[in-house]
This record gives C-alpha cells, structure tokens and sequence, in this order.
C-alpha cells in the first residue's frame, strides 16, 4: 500500500496555525508587565491555546481518517482557516473586549467540521458510517453548548462556553472502543502532530532570535542565546529520534493517546519559548521564572514519554526507573537553584545536563538488541 503524505492544503493549513502559536506565546509574555497577575495570566493562556489546539485536532482528525474521501476538501477547509484568522486576532487577555469575534471564529472552525462529518456520513457504510456520525453529533452538542454562552454574563458566560469545549474534549475518550474499528491512517497522523510540533519549537527559536535582535556584540546576550538554543536543539533531537526509530509507524490505534499526549507537548514547548523571554527580562520573582524553566521541561519529558510508550515497536524496551531518576534529578537541580544564589547561566546548564541524560536514554532506548 503506498504510504499517504500530507498534501499541500495540509500544510497550508498549519500556517495559519503559526500565527496562532506566536499569538499564544505573546500573550504569556504580557506577565511580564504584571507579575502580580502571573496565575490569573497563565489560567487565560491556557483557555486560549486550548481551543486553538483543538480546532486543528478537529480537523485534523478527520481529514486523517475521510479526507481522501470527501469531494473538494478545500471548501471546507479555507473557510475554516479564515475563522482561525478571526479567533486569533480576538487573542486578548482582556476578553472580554474580543470574546464574540474569539467566538464566532471558534463556533465556524467546529461547526465546518461537524458538516463534514455529516455529509460523509452518506457515502460511508459500516462502521466508519458509524464513527462519522458518532463524532459528528458529539462535537455538534459541544457547539451547540458553546454557543449557548452567549445568553449568559461575567464568569457564566465563560463557564458555559468553556463547558461546550471541554464536551468537545472529554467525550470521545469515552469512545475509543468505538472509535478502534475504524483506526486512524497512523503514519499521516504522526507526521502531522510532528509538524505542529516543529511548529512550536520554531517559535522557540523565534524567542531567542528575538533576544538576541540589537544585541549581537554583547557577549552576555550570545552566551544566553547560545544556552537557550542547546536546550531548544537538544529536545528536539531527543523527540524526532523516538519519532523516528521507536514509534511503530503501522500501529493501529483511535489516535487518542497521540492527541492528548501532543496536548501537553505543545504546551510545555510553548511555555518554554516564553520562559526564555522572561528569564532575559528578569523581572518576575526567581521563583515563578525557576518554576516555569523546570516544570516546562518536566511537563515536555513526561509527555514525550507518555506518547513514545504508548506507541513503541514490540521490540522497544523502557526502564521506569530510569526514566524516574531523571524526573528526580530534574527536581533536586529545581531546588538547588530555586535555594541558592547560583547565576542564571547554571540553572540552563542544569536543565541542559538534563536533556542531554533524556537523549542518551532514547539513543540507547531505540538501540538494536544483541544478539
């Protein structure tokens, strides 16, 4: 069987996504300006990449599992990237100022892709037809409750909207026996979360860049870029190995593990390419910046593993208690620098010396068993 590459509109697709990630990622920053509100901050970050992350899971979910299927896919998806357009730009932690343009654009992404569902419903038998319908009225009832959050005012508004989400989120884990009889194409699907993690890395190296722009002579500012990008390029080695050489690329599986998993990825990836910004400003207490550094890469390691066990070849062995020693390092260098009055240069060391112990282990992980 020939394998399916991601097509052009694919791609194009993503692009639009970029935008979204450095969106996402700018308003973090915004704490900066207000330390005082650095919980309140990141609570609205995280209800606006969630739903960004999840309009492209949505369609990317069935384009996966019927694109090849439905007529003149481009009908459905170019609209939805115009409604992508309109919710990013209504980004703002003001939300209220922007919270029916951020609706609109969300309600039109979801509401294309519970049509789709339907109208491919007609052309399928079996138990894709089953699937298709399942996931098409599923996700309309998350619309549905969505929109009604319009009705309401303040923190009901809000909750109500945020209630049809988390509908959109949650029930399908309720599915995935349902949802195995018709297995996703899994080679397509992990390429495409591969690109939206590449995305995301792209944007921390846009944050380094950014630190670095007015600033190339001043060897502080090139020791700190060049720290920033070990890390940056290390994780990266260390996911696209395990991508590559222990991921079984003809398992067949709901997707489910993958895209909830890759949730918690992309975040910690985002997080960290905002990090790298506020630790060079310096303006947040040591301990909220140390926090964010740490947990960032923490969050990305457990992940990361989750996903890779999850998905391993047969022949591919993990030791948990090796992956646990690394957890309990990655906490006791936190605490050292968190206690001490060590200079910020050695708490990226730190969490270097980390990274670089993670990749070892997917190298040796990944390695051909002796004969």
């Amino acid at each position: 069987m020939t394998e399916r590459k991601v097509s052009w509109l694919e791609l194009f697709f993503d692009l639009i996504f970029v935008t979204a990630v450095a969106s996402t990622t700018h308003l973090l920053l915004s704490v900066d300006n207000h330390p005082d509100k650095t919980a309140v901050y990141f609570g609205e970050y995280l209800l606006m990449v969630t739903p960004m992350f999840w309009a492209w899971v949505g369609q990317t979910m069935f384009f996966n599992r019927f694109g090849e299927k439905i007529k003149l896919p481009e009908l459905y998806m170019l609209p939805q990237m115009f409604f992508l357009i309109l919710m990013t730009a209504s980004f703002d932690l003001t939300f209220s100022n922007t919270y029916y343009t951020f609706l609109i654009g969300y309600l039109g992404i979801r509401f294309i892709t519970v049509i789709q569902y339907f109208v491919m419903s007609r052309q399928l038998v079996g138990n894709a037809r089953k699937v298709a319908i399942i996931l098409g009225s599923v996700f309309l009832v998350g619309v549905f409750t969505t929109a009604t959050s319009v009705f309401f005012d303040g923190f009901i508004r809000y909750l109500v909207m945020y209630l049809g989400i988390a509908v959109d989120i949650i029930l399908p884990l309720f599915l995935a026996k349902t949802l195995r009889k018709v297995p996703v194409d899994f080679p397509h699907l992990a390429e495409r979360f591969g690109l939206f993690v590449i995305i995301t890395f792209g944007e921390s190296i846009v944050a380094i860049t950014t630190i670095l722009v007015g600033h190339t002579l001043d060897l502080y500012t090139i020791s700190y870029t060049f720290l920033g990008f070990l890390i940056i390029s290390t994780l990266f080695v260390s996911y696209f190995h395990s991508f590559e050489k222990i991921i079984d690329h003809h398992k067949e599986t709901h997707g489910q593990y993958l895209i909830y998993g890759h949730f918690f990825i992309i975040i910690s990836i985002m997080l960290l390419a905002a990090n790298l910004h506020l630790l060079f400003e310096d303006h947040l207490e040591k301990n909220v910046l140390l926090l964010m550094l740490f947990g960032s890469v923490a969050l990305f390691f457990i992940s990361k593993q989750f996903v890779f066990i999850t998905h391993k070849k047969v022949e591919v062995s993990f030791s948990f208690w090796k992956d646990a020693l690394l957890l309990l390092l990655l906490v006791g260098l936190f605490f050292l620098n968190l206690y001490t009055n060590l200079p910020l240069f050695v708490s990226f060391v730190s969490i270097w010396v980390c990274a670089l112990i993670d990749l070892g282990l997917q190298f040796r992980t990944s390695r051909p068993a002796r004969i």
